[in-house]
């Protein structure tokens, strides 16, 4: 069972969410309650919770593959928008993925469009050109 002791409520949140469709988080690395790396297994994809120092952060990677992809990357692909180099809170992080779980989305056959609006945002961040 993870430690969610210090987890913020988003993440309590999507933990119970997830636990409710029958993929509860569960223990992928541990250091301490504020580095580790959670993770749940659903038709959808693959859902991955990182705590890096307190910092928390969540991601999906589609169906069968270990590759993932930030809310923000998911967004820019699925509407056809540039991709944004903002960070985006938590909350809204969490309740992006809750929103397209309940929706029953399906979340391959996107891969090239996630790897190259990944590339571009984390160029952009740098401030590279893309």
């Amino acid at each position: 069972m993870p430690d969610l002791s210090l987890a913020p409520p988003a993440v309590l949140r999507l933990a119970q969410t997830l636990a409710e469709r029958g993929a509860p988080l569960t223990i992928r690395a541990f250091d301490s309650p504020t580095n580790q790396l959670l993770g749940a297994t659903l038709d959808v994809g693959s859902v991955r919770v990182l705590a890096d120092g307190g910092q928390w952060f969540v991601d999906l990677a589609p169906p069968g593959l270990d590759e993932y992809f930030d809310t923000a990357v998911w967004t820019a692909c699925l509407n056809g928008t540039d991709v944004s180099l903002d960070l985006e809170s938590l909350d809204s992080q969490v309740g992006w993925l809750e929103e397209h779980l309940s929706s029953g989305f399906a979340g391959d056959g996107r891969i090239e469009c996630l790897r190259d609006a990944r590339r571009r945002r984390a160029y952009g961040r740098m401030g590279l050109a893309t």
